[in-house]
């Protein structure tokens, strides 16, 4: 199947994993629609799992996956650029008008460097009829309120097994088995017999 109608959308990921934590079951899913990840770091600053191991793990993921293509657009943290630098960087790279969205982190986000990577890509779409779609992390503020779900009670499993390959991120909180399954419970989604699912919201998309 597709995500929506989309043939091939552009993920933009502030770190290694952004894209995979939050909407890889889609993407295991959807196997109609091709991925391209853009990843802006090796990681985030401060963080000493930083560096190579993370693009390698990242890698790893991609490579399990025929409908996704990932490439790491800088090896900087995000604040060593600016935001016109990493949009002329990114335009250089990537044709915006091949793609029918781009996914990105929600600008309702504790984390900075999440929040910068949503003010990119809307700047990517400024003259283009590419649409936007931000979807759930684990830092996403509460206040940040989905309107799209895809149900992936079918892929979970899978989801969590391909999470594991983030070996450095393992003692972090949200990468345990009980955040993972958290993370994915919607209240509306189990009324309806749906146990698990990721979560988006449709900013804009043109038809």
């Amino acid at each position: 199947m597709n995500f929506l109608n989309f043939k091939k959308v552009l993920c933009i990921s502030a770190h290694p994993d952004d894209a995979e934590y939050g909407m890889l079951g889609s993407m295991i899913k959807c196997r109609k629609t091709k991925f391209d990840v853009a990843v802006l770091s090796n990681g985030g600053d401060y963080d000493e799992t930083t560096g190579e191991r993370r693009r390698s793990e990242c890698r790893g993921i991609w490579s399990n996956l025929d409908n996704v293509n990932g490439n790491f657009v800088d090896s900087i943290h995000i604040k060593d650029n600016t935001e016109d630098g990493w949009i002329n960087k990114i335009e250089n790279k990537y044709n915006i008008d091949e793609y029918d969205v781009i996914f990105t982190t929600p600008y309702l986000d504790s984390h900075f460097e999440h929040r910068i990577a949503n003010k990119i890509s809307w700047a990517l779409i400024r003259n283009s009829r590419c649409g936007l779609i931000t979807y759930k992390a684990p830092s996403t503020s509460e206040n940040w309120k989905p309107n799209y779900y895809i149900s992936i009670d079918d892929f979970l499993s899978r989801k969590r097994i391909m999470l594991e390959n983030f070996k450095s991120q393992k003692d972090k909180s949200y990468f345990k088995v009980d955040s993972i399954n958290a993370f994915h419970s919607n209240y509306t989604g189990s009324k309806i017999g749906i146990s698990y699912v990721e979560h988006f919201k449709i900013e804009r998309v043109f038809g």
